[in-house]
């Protein structure tokens, strides 16, 4: 039969643990070696990540919080954290970090592989989420200068909404550029006439 952690593959991903050497941290590293990780141990946590990494163990203690907060806003960063479940004061710092996936001490080895493919598999769905939720401010953004464009060319040329979004879509083609980049250009162009005459 297949052992569990000869099912996943972390050849190309570049883990951190940080935890004490005891015998907790001791079989998590050994795990996510026999899996191909590369890991690094870092204890005590500091307040950075000054290693390049793509995962991250970390035990839910408060003397790693501000590393936790830290590695739970960055994109693409799978954080599985290690929780002490009979520390009440432990178990608190789950409301202010939020891991991709959680270990409960003692660690046992066959329960390993299964969170990390969790937190892998929910880091990669966040970036994608994030990416999706960047690109439609992006849209907002680039809606809001077209509305402000027209709204300048209709006042200085006398024309309508439509001819005002005809001529800008007219423009973009010919300059080769989106219409959203053309509309921020005529914005930033108004604005900084307008501040020129106030002076």
């Amino acid at each position: 039969m297949q052992s569990t952690t000869s099912c996943i593959d972390l050849r190309d991903v570049q883990c951190a643990v940080v935890h004490s050497r005891d015998r907790d941290g001791e079989l998590l590293i050994r795990c996510v070696q026999r899996m191909g990780g590369s890991v690094v141990n870092i204890w005590p946590p500091g307040e950075t990540l000054e290693h390049p990494i793509d995962m991250l163990f970390c035990a839910l203690e408060p003397a790693a919080l501000t590393l936790l907060r830290l590695a739970t806003t960055q994109a693409d960063l799978a954080v599985v954290g290690i929780l002490d479940a009979s520390n009440s004061g432990h178990l608190q710092l789950l409301k202010i970090t939020t891991p991709h996936a959680l270990l409960i001490r003692p660690l046992e080895a066959h329960e390993i592989p299964g969170q990390i493919l969790l937190a892998l598999n929910t880091a990669r769905f966040q970036a994608r989420q994030q990416s999706k939720i960047a690109k439609l401010e992006d849209t907002l953004r680039s809606y809001r200068k077209v509305e402000q464009a027209k709204a300048i060319l209709m006042s200085r040329r006398k024309i309508g909404e439509p001819e005002a979004y005809g001529y800008l879509r007219e423009q973009a083609m010919r300059r080769r550029v989106s219409i959203g980049a053309l509309a921020t250009a005529i914005v930033d162009a108004s604005e900084m006439l307008s501040e020129e005459q106030v002076e």
